[in-house]
């Protein structure tokens, strides 16, 4: 996916107890939170320095453990804010986020960075959504917008955030209040100005020639196709519990319940989810995903985040 960002290593010596030997930790990443720390490559000593051994020895203790998760989630495309901005986004939406508003946040993100297109790099995940609420297929999103804009007048009074970082990380949110997996995601997105092309998501009605084709405009594999469709397994679409974000979707998928004379089961799924179990390719992952909750979970969150850093505008850069 082409997102014009140069990638820049930021390595860290730790010196050992002995001081015979130093570990490399490279970091790829943007300007990122840790830029003001400076560790120098010839003696295993920082800006920080210490007299003796024992001090040194005491500030790895004390700091690694501290600096090694947050290093090791700075991603390389991305421009990462600092931890307490992100954790001020996170509470927030916390606060306003139920299980139930979970699925319409998750849409909102799903409609925010669909209308990507890769061959103009234009579209994608820039809080455009806003300017397009009116358009038949975002009904019932502004709702959502409403639960998200109480959280963000609150995180503005305190450190600006964009509607493309808001969205982004209230997805995330709302998959782990689900009970899906934790999905960490980059902060720096620019907002766009005037709303996206129309025209660009893909169709219920599509089948999975259709969904594939649309899937490759948008940079994402017919892999990342069914792993994302799994979103639908939260909300009304009628894929086990609509407020547990699991594997469920897959494996009604595979009973093919709309195939059923009486009662509701027709109207599970759209007819788009329908079509993804009659597709060879689709069907290889609809099956190994509904074997393993968590491969669709490790799928699911590496999707999302090439999905909500797909088209960005990144600050700085």
């Amino acid at each position: 996916m082409r997102l014009g960002v140069n990638k820049h290593v930021v390595r860290c010596s730790i010196g050992t107890v002995s001081g015979e030997s130093k570990t490399h930790f490279p970091a790829k990443s943007q300007r990122s939170s840790f830029s003001a720390v400076k560790f120098r490559p010839g003696d295993g000593s920082s800006d920080l320095a210490v007299s003796s051994s024992s001090r040194r020895e005491l500030i790895c203790i004390v700091t690694w453990p501290c600096l090694l998760p947050l290093i090791g989630c700075l991603p390389a495309n991305a421009l990462q804010a600092g931890a307490k901005e992100y954790l001020l986004i996170k509470e927030e939406v916390r606060k306003v986020l139920s299980k139930g508003k979970a699925a319409g946040v998750l849409r909102l993100v799903f409609h925010d960075a669909g209308t990507f297109d890769i061959n103009d790099n234009s579209g994608g995940m820039n809080g455009s959504i806003v300017y397009e609420l009116e358009r038949p297929e975002n009904a019932g999103l502004t709702k959502s917008v409403k639960v998200l804009q109480k959280a963000k007048t609150q995180i503005d009074a305190i450190q600006p955030v964009s509607w493309a970082d808001m969205i982004a990380v209230a997805g995330a949110e709302a998959v782990e209040v689900c009970g899906g997996p934790p999905i960490q995601v980059s902060l720096g997105r620019l907002d766009a100005l005037v709303p996206d092309p129309e025209g660009r998501l893909p169709e219920e009605s599509l089948n999975a020639s259709g969904l594939k084709m649309c899937f490759q405009s948008k940079g994402l594999s017919t892999q990342e196709l069914v792993a994302l469709s799994g979103a639908h397994t939260i909300g009304s679409k009628g894929f086990g519990s609509p407020n547990s974000f699991d594997n469920s979707y897959y494996k009604v998928l595979l009973e093919k319940p709309w195939t059923s004379s009486g009662g509701m089961s027709s109207m599970i799924g759209l007819p788009s989810d329908h079509a993804l179990v009659e597709d060879d390719e689709c069907l290889r992952w609809i099956k190994k995903y509904a074997d393993s909750e968590n491969l669709f979970f490790e799928d699911f969150k590496n999707a999302y985040v090439k999905l909500v850093n797909s088209g960005v505008r990144w600050k700085n850069m």
